[in-house]
């Protein structure tokens, strides 16, 4: 079997639906391609804050939870090839016409997920803002925000099209991308042999169209 860790409320990537089922883009992804190795999948939910420890102390066999591949990240683990194109971008209420960018977030209340490239970026590009207000996921962030608690959240442009789709009029996406990064699967550093079987199998379902299916189902593109 393959065990992969994940954020289990990440959606569109991996999330529970009403009927606490896990699915999402990367859960279709990862069982066709577990499937392809002859392998089961088994899905492991966990902290996001602590998840290269956990890869790496083998309580799984990968991250495959929409990981953004950075170059702090690839000095601990390696990745596969990358499969979504993604940035970090700032999100608020539709009703919110005083923010328009990066800097109009000065002395206002911005929410992110922990150990995110969310809160990287957030960390990095934004300055003078009243409070970073970190969650442990980002429905929780999308609560406070929803409900007024937050001013703002920077999340990737993946999940918060998500967000817009399910929840129409709620909120818009600000025209200022605060990084943009591609997402990969986490390998540990030794695991080689997984890494070209994952790898492989990834490019399979590319040209033969079974990636663009499930992207279809998931992100309508």
């Amino acid at each position: 079997k393959l065990v992969a860790g994940l954020d289990d409320a990440f959606p569109p990537f991996g999330f529970r639906n009403e009927k606490n089922e896990l699915v999402g883009f990367d859960i279709d992804l990862g069982n066709e391609l577990a499937q392809r190795l002859g392998v089961k999948m088994e899905w492991q939910p966990t902290e996001w804050s602590g998840v290269i420890p956990s890869l790496k102390s083998k309580k799984f066999d990968v991250i495959w939870s929409g990981m953004s591949i950075t170059e702090e990240r690839k000095k601990e683990i390696n990745f596969s090839i990358p499969y979504v194109a993604g940035a970090q971008i700032i999100i608020t209420k539709s009703d919110n016409k005083s923010i328009n960018g990066r800097a109009d977030l000065a002395g206002k209340v911005v929410g992110t997920q922990l150990g995110s490239t969310g809160e990287e970026a957030a960390k990095r590009e934004l300055k003078n803002v009243k409070e970073l207000k970190t969650f442990d996921a980002f429905t929780e962030a999308i609560n406070d925000l929803n409900i007024g608690r937050l001013d703002a959240v920077v999340i990737d442009d993946v999940t918060a099209n998500y967000y817009l789709k399910t929840q129409p009029g709620a909120f818009r996406i600000v025209d200022d991308v605060l990084s943009y990064e591609p997402t990969g699967i986490g390998i540990r550093k030794e695991d080689t042999t997984l890494l070209d079987a994952i790898n492989k199998e990834l490019k399979a379902m590319i040209a033969d169209g079974t990636y663009a299916k499930i992207s279809e189902r998931w992100f309508g593109t």
